[in-house]
C-alpha cells in the first residue's frame, strides 16, 4: 500500500494517515478544514491547543465566529512589512511605511486592535510614535507592540523617551526575527483580552481548572 501523509498547515508536522487512519487522527487531536476547495487542510494537536489558548469570547459577537483582529504594522522596510503581513495571514493586517503615515490613518478614524511598530525608523521611530498615540489616541496606548533587531539599542532608546516624557512604562519590545507563534500570541493578548468562558471553570477558591468532560 502506498504511503499517505497528512501535514499540519501551521507547523508542517507530518503524521502517516495510512498508519493512523483519518478517524484516529481526529480522535487524537488532529483537525481538518474541508472547505478549501482541494485537499483538506490539517492542523496537529499542538497547534490546535495553541489556537484554543488564543481564542476568547466576545460578548457582542457569536463565540464560534470571533472577529478577526485588525493590526497596523509600521516599518520603513518594505520587505519586512510584506513578510510580517504574510506571516499574520489569519489577521486583518494594514501596513504603513512610516510613523507619520500611521498617525494619518489613525487621525482619519481607522480602527485597529493592535499596533506593531519597528523601533528604529527615519524621522520618527516606534517609541516616539507611541508617545503621539498616547497623547492623541489614549484608548490605543495599551495596544502597542514594538519590535527591533537591536535589543540593547532599542531598550536604551525606549528608556530615554520614557525619561524625557515621564512615562512609567513603555510598550513591550519583541526581538526580531520574532517567531510567528510568539507574535500572534502577543497580538492576541493585547487585541482580545482573555475573558473566562461561562461554565468552563469551577467556582471555587484557588487556581481555576477546566472542568473534565463527561465520558
Amino acid at each position: 500500500m502506498a504511503s499517505s501523509f497528512v501535514v499540519c498547515s501551521d507547523c508542517s508536522k507530518v503524521s502517516a494517515a495510512v498508519e493512523w487512519g483519518f478517524v484516529l487522527l481526529v480522535r487524537h487531536g488532529w483537525s481538518a478544514r474541508l472547505d478549501t476547495g482541494t485537499e483538506p487542510e490539517w492542523r496537529c494537536p499542538a497547534c490546535n491547543a495553541e489556537l484554543a489558548d488564543l481564542e476568547t469570547w466576545n460578548v457582542d459577537e457569536p463565540a464560534t465566529y470571533p472577529r478577526r483582529l485588525r493590526v497596523l504594522l509600521v516599518d520603513d522596510q518594505v520587505l519586512v512589512l510584506r513578510a510580517t503581513a504574510t506571516m499574520l495571514r489569519e489577521l486583518d493586517v494594514v501596513t504603513c511605511g512610516s510613523a507619520a503615515e500611521a498617525l494619518r490613518l489613525l487621525a482619519q478614524g481607522s480602527h485597529f486592535d493592535v499596533i506593531v511598530s519597528d523601533v528604529t525608523m527615519p524621522q520618527m521611530g516606534g517609541p516616539e510614535l507611541y508617545v503621539r498615540i498616547r497623547e492623541r489616541f489614549p484608548h490605543l496606548a495599551e495596544r502597542v507592540l514594538l519590535v527591533s533587531g537591536d535589543a540593547y539599542g532599542a531598550q536604551l532608546l525606549c528608556d530615554a523617551v520614557a525619561s524625557r516624557e515621564r512615562i512609567e512604562q513603555m510598550p513591550r519590545i519583541l526581538h526580531k526575527p520574532v517567531p510567528r507563534d510568539e507574535l500572534v500570541r502577543e497580538i492576541a493578548a493585547l487585541g482580545r483580552p482573555s475573558l473566562p468562558r461561562s461554565g468552563a471553570f469551577p467556582v471555587e477558591a484557588g487556581p481555576a481548572q477546566p472542568l473534565s468532560k463527561a465520558k
